[in-house]
């Protein structure tokens, strides 16, 4: 059974081209239960993966019903450089998660073992398109 996390829990895919001001954004369900899972997003050459397992869920559409144990979000393609990042926490009025729950790489985000409190709202990542994609 599959389960969404609302606006307040809210789990985003989100592209955002630095030169060309374009915005691709995935919303998706959060399924507890089933292991790493993964999803995915495109954007002309791009590609962005989130791998996550959850655990929880009690069959309703309630924000707080399921919470992840770990997550990824990869980005690959043509000179792909994670410039920033915006994290938000779901239990703190939209405030971004604490800086040592997460880790950000060149192409990659994701939660860091014993320090990620389960509470992940939204993440985006902002990354320039290669030039030839000006």
């Amino acid at each position: 059974m599959e389960h969404l996390i609302l606006v307040s829990a809210l789990l985003l895919l989100l592209f955002i081209s630095v030169f060309a001001n374009e915005r691709s954004e995935d919303i998706f369900y959060v399924k507890p239960g089933a292991g790493t899972l993964s999803v995915q997003a495109e954007l002309k050459k791009y590609l962005c993966k989130f791998s996550y397992s959850a655990q929880g869920g009690t069959h309703e559409r309630h924000p707080l019903i399921s919470f992840l144990q770990d997550f990824k979000l990869e980005l690959t393609g043509p000179m792909v450089s994670i410039k920033e990042v915006d994290i938000k926490n779901s239990q703190r009025d939209n405030l971004s998660l604490g800086k040592d729950e997460y880790q950000v790489e060149k192409n990659s985000v994701s939660s860091v073992p014993g320090k990620f409190k389960n509470h992940l709202e939204k993440v985006a990542v902002y990354s320039p398109l290669s030039h030839d994609d000006l």
